[in-house]
């Protein structure tokens, strides 16, 4: 199986999926009605995202996952605690400072900015902790 950042193809793929999965069920379940009323759309479902856009998201989610991987990398370190500690600062001064840029400068409500960065940081936690898990040292 090939690798890239030292990282076997198929645990960037399983991360790519996770953090995915992750935005579906904390915005299509868990914070739906309240993030879709923040953001001002229909809850009837009538502003559903089209396909084009959900695939998209998954693209969003593989850059994000490569983006693990190669800080990973240069880490040099395996196992869960790295992954924990490289999602958690990835989240902190990457995720965090962009999507603070969208919220500074589009005025919107705090409330969308903590559902939105929380989402990130549960999801860099979940990247980390599989690639602490499954991500060996190159042999």
């Amino acid at each position: 199986m090939p690798r890239i950042f030292g990282t076997r193809l198929w645990v960037i793929l399983l991360a790519t999926i996770a953090f995915f999965m992750i935005g579906w069920l904390w915005y299509g379940f868990l914070f739906m009605e309240k993030w879709m009323a923040l953001e001002g759309m229909a809850i009837d479902g009538s502003d559903a995202p089209p396909p084009s856009q959900m695939l998209v998201g998954v693209i969003i989610s593989l850059l994000q996952a490569l983006g693990l991987a190669g800080i990973m990398s240069m880490t040099g370190k395996t196992g869960v605690k790295t992954g924990l500690k490289v999602g958690a600062l990835s989240w902190l001064f990457f995720a965090v400072p962009l999507m603070a840029y969208r919220w500074n400068y589009a005025n919107g409500p705090a409330e969308l900015f903590h559902i939105d960065i929380g989402h990130l940081l549960l999801g860099y936690l979940v990247m980390g902790l599989i690639y602490g898990l499954l991500r060996k040292p190159a042999a």
